[in-house]
């Protein structure tokens, strides 16, 4: 199956920030959308969450569910879920300057009917011990109100992202 990407929007920090918003993003036009968060570097270790924006702008209430394999080069693997979360928790994790990626897939945000469901992917890795160690991460997430998601914040609890960019595609 061939699929097409069309550029939607973006946002960038280039000093330390708590958040990073792609506002009015999702509509009608799309059903599945494809979220990249690359981080070049933090100012210290970070796990990064990611919230979406409804109308009355970013949910933080306890709407978001999550489960993942966590990957780790030097140990087994492990699982990870929560559920009554206030945000899709550590979508990326990041340790000093290293930096990384995800990539998420969104469906139907913009269907006020329906739940928004996600899967995203991750690489990065941290230093502990003097060892390197290589982690990724495999997701899925459900945001439980049926409304209209119209964006998405990348969120930190500190001011530690930075040289971050969010981008969002629609997928044809």
């Amino acid at each position: 199956m061939a699929t097409e990407l069309q550029f939607i929007k973006s946002a960038t920090c280039t000093s330390a920030t708590s958040s990073l918003q792609v506002t009015d993003c999702f509509s009608a036009e799309y059903d599945v959308y494809k979220v990249i968060l690359q981080v070049d570097s933090v100012t210290a270790e970070a796990g990064t969450n990611i919230r979406l924006i409804d109308s009355g702008g970013v949910d933080s209430t306890a709407n978001y569910d999550n489960a993942s394999l966590y990957m780790k080069s030097t140990t087994s693997f492990s699982e990870l879920q929560g559920t009554g979360e206030t945000s899709w928790e550590y979508a990326m994790y990041n340790e000093g300057s290293v930096g990384g990626f995800f990539v998420m897939y969104v469906y139907n945000p913009f269907d006020s009917s329906s739940f928004t469901f996600a899967q995203s992917q991750l690489a990065s890795h941290y230093i502990a011990s003097s060892t390197s160690t290589l982690i990724g991460r495999k997701g899925i997430f459900v945001h439980k109100v049926a409304e209209q998601i119209t964006g998405i914040e990348a969120t930190q609890s500190s001011s530690r992202l930075e040289n971050a960019t969010l981008v969002v595609y629609g997928v044809k």
